[in-house]
């Protein structure tokens, strides 16, 4: 049992770090437009390795897959194995969480809450993968895309959660960080939401001003509300990182982490506002959100279960 412990400890980090690095490459899928590089799942184009030349494909291939209710299908190598890599991706991420569930078992009889949020991450991650077939199935709607983007939140939450309880030590009795940090996560959470949102109203506003120039002009109540958030967002997590330090009690890789995180993300937003929303910008932007909401609520989590954050 004393090896599986030590197992889930180092799983438990890989596994996050993956979450993490799905969640990037959906940001460069989104931001690519290769959410229909692939028309099927779980196959691409009727194929388990995609095809790398239209050569491949049948004279009917547009007729056949826009039968399946894809209102376009344009075959584009680069499309298809951006969106491939990123299923790829996504089958690791469940062989992790699948690995991190069985190291688990080792808490089983010390600490049962950890297994149980690892087997509610294996789950969940079930479900994602199932999601991310109905938003193929759907030609990439707003709700499924937003609904796909809080599942992946969810499941680096009760990943986190179960991170955080896996030391049981003496807890920290300050409510104020506690409370600074739930806030953060709150705020992150619905900024990350809002921001979706942000997304659908560009890709609207994309065809029908063909200068990008106007798509930040004409992005609408959305995007003022993200403006908005993203103030409280950096407000609340300056404080955050100030009552951290000011009562030294907690690691400061978790300050660094929130501090660097906050400050890519509020460059990000300038950059992409100043010039129009540059494709190479939203990953990065979306990924550092998700960090953001990472830390405050692995933070928050370690300080409810009482567990010591390392230093």
């Amino acid at each position: 049992m004393e090896f599986l412990k030590s197992f889930f400890k180092k799983i438990s980090f890989l596994t996050i770090a993956n979450v993490y690095l799905v969640i990037l490459a959906g940001g460069v899928v989104r931001c690519t437009g290769s959410g229909m590089g692939c028309p099927d799942w779980p196959k691409c184009f009727g194929r388990w390795i995609p095809p790398t030349e239209i050569s491949e494909l049948p004279d009917n291939y547009v007729e056949l897959y826009s039968e399946g209710g894809h209102l376009t299908v344009e075959f584009n190598v680069y499309k298809t194995w951006t969106e491939y890599i990123n299923r790829l991706l996504g089958v690791l991420v469940g062989l992790f969480v699948f690995a991190n569930l069985l190291s688990s078992v080792g808490y089983y009889k010390s600490n049962k809450s950890i297994f149980y949020y690892s087997l509610a991450a294996f789950l969940l991650t079930g479900f994602q993968g199932w999601l991310g077939a109905k938003v193929v199935a759907t030609n990439l709607k707003p709700f499924m895309i937003t609904l796909h983007m809080l599942v992946a939140m969810v499941i680096v939450g009760v990943l986190l959660k179960a991170r955080a309880k896996t030391d049981q030590s003496t807890g920290y009795t300050n409510i104020n960080i506690k409370n600074t940090a739930l806030v953060v996560c709150l705020l992150v959470l619905l900024q990350i939401l809002v921001g979706t949102q942000v997304r659908q109203a560009i890709d609207v506003v994309s065809q029908q001003f063909f200068d990008r120039s106007l798509w930040i002009e004409n992005a609408g109540f959305t995007l003022k509300l993200h403006t908005f958030l993203a103030y409280l967002v950096i407000a609340s997590v300056i404080y955050l990182c100030y009552i951290l330090y000011k009562n030294s009690i907690s690691s400061k890789y978790i300050i660094w982490g929130l501090m660097i995180a906050i400050s890519v993300e509020y460059i990000g937003g300038i950059v992409m506002y100043r010039y129009s929303i540059p494709s190479y910008m939203q990953p990065i932007h979306l990924t550092c959100a998700s960090l953001l909401f990472g830390l405050s609520f692995y933070l928050y989590s370690v300080h409810k279960s009482g567990a010591q954050i390392d230093s």
